[in-house]
């Protein structure tokens, strides 16, 4: 009972943020408790390393991607979470905050492994190890439309030479952020020519060839699946897509040139000798699993 409150006691500002922040943005799409991996119990020490570890990650997250293990095995936890690219910094912890309070209460309190996405962000544990591997299985996609509409060449067209150049351009990114986002309007010969607006993500401990990988396979289940439709999301453990023919993004860059590389700096202090964060190195293998909670 006590060991109850206490979990409740340390989750209950998050609440406080769900209730006053929630806006579309903070509705979560998905979610998935690893069934394979199986439940612990309630006074468990993993129970213990997983909120702790999620809080961690919250707190400390400064670029937009964070992955940490807590606690020594069999009950380490490790972790990752990864934000929008485009979004402020105050804004993914928020939004990183609401999806720990979600998933530790109400979601997946008891599974040793879960992911949940979230417009702005992805959360994803596991005892499992999840450090440096694409995953393409278990993606979600989200018709962001209620009705179908008719697709033409030529917006296909366009929607398909859009994205390429973003695939490319985050497959390029840095070990901080892959992402990039742009729009183009669809030259048809009517009056009412749409501008689509696209956007692509990639963990960032994923090497270029992997990200290029995991955005192809995101590609083929959005033709597969938003066949009717020009607004269409798809959201996995190891990459995301969207397309709208709304804008959804504040910033646009171009897709003919990578994002300019941040700075390297040190990861956040650690807190504690349970702690461990790992180096990112992408092209030698050795990077850690990005943003979100897919089990394996």
């Amino acid at each position: 009972m006590l060991s109850s409150l206490w979990h409740l006691f340390l989750f209950l500002p998050l609440f406080i943020t769900l209730i006053s922040g929630a806006n579309d943005q903070l509705i979560p799409r998905y979610h998935e408790c690893n069934q394979t991996l199986g439940n612990f119990s309630t006074g468990s020490d993993y129970r213990n390393n997983r909120d702790n570890v999620l809080k961690q990650i919250y707190s400390n997250i400064d670029y937009g991607f964070y992955n940490v293990s807590y606690g020594k095995n069999p009950n380490q936890v490790n972790a990752i979470a990864i934000c929008r690219g485009d979004i402020e910094p105050e804004d993914c912890r928020g939004c990183l905050r609401t999806s720990a309070a979600v998933l530790i209460t109400e979601r997946c309190p008891l599974a040793y492994g879960a992911i949940q996405y979230y417009d702005l962000c992805t959360l994803r544990y596991s005892n499992d190890s999840i450090f440096g591997v694409m995953v393409t299985e278990s993606g979600y996609v989200y018709n962001m439309e209620n009705n179908k509409t008719e697709v033409d060449d030529a917006f296909s067209k366009t929607l398909g030479e859009l994205l390429d150049g973003l695939k490319s351009t985050a497959a390029k990114g840095d070990l901080h952020k892959k992402f990039a986002e742009n729009n183009t309007e669809v030259v048809s010969g009517s009056d009412s020519d749409d501008t689509i607006y696209g956007l692509v993500q990639c963990t960032p401990d994923l090497s270029k060839q992997d990200c290029t990988n995991c955005l192809t396979s995101a590609f083929r289940d959005l033709s597969s699946s938003c066949i009717d439709t020009k607004a269409c999301m798809y959201l996995g453990p190891s990459c995301s897509v969207r397309y709208d023919i709304s804008q959804f993004f504040t910033s646009i860059e171009p897709p003919t040139s990578a994002p300019a590389p941040q700075p390297l700096e040190a990861l956040p202090p650690k807190t504690a000798s349970n702690y461990s964060t790992n180096p990112h190195d992408p092209d030698k293998g050795t990077l850690l699993f990005i943003a979100l909670l897919y089990v394996k």
